[in-house]
């Protein structure tokens, strides 16, 4: 009798250490996927920040840079990130749109 309590709080652990959290990804997951939209800025799997440009059943097709675009799976994009308006970059914390200087050693 005390394994069988055992087991089966050991599958009721398995269950919300494992099985839930992955399930709630998996919901962001397609969430994100059905809701990216024509100009929303996101960011890939492998880290690339692009301009969805056109959006199919199963790919998007990014623009990663100007004249610059790829097609690309849905599911390799991993977040949607927030783009100023018409694209455009984010301004940094001092208010400034050019890149950190960072000074040489």
């Amino acid at each position: 009798m005390t394994a069988l309590i055992f087991l089966g709080g050991m599958l009721i652990l398995f269950y919300l250490l494992i099985v839930m959290p992955q399930r709630r990804r998996r919901q962001v997951q397609d969430r994100l996927m059905s809701d990216v939209e024509l100009g929303d800025e996101v960011m890939t799997l492998g880290g690339i920040f692009g301009l969805v440009r056109e959006v199919g059943d199963h790919y998007i097709v990014l623009e990663i840079a100007p004249d610059t675009r790829v097609k690309l799976a849905k599911s390799a994009i991993t977040a949607r990130t927030e783009a100023g308006a018409e694209g455009e970059p984010l301004d940094s914390p001092d208010g400034s749109t050019d890149p950190p200087e960072t000074p040489l050693p």
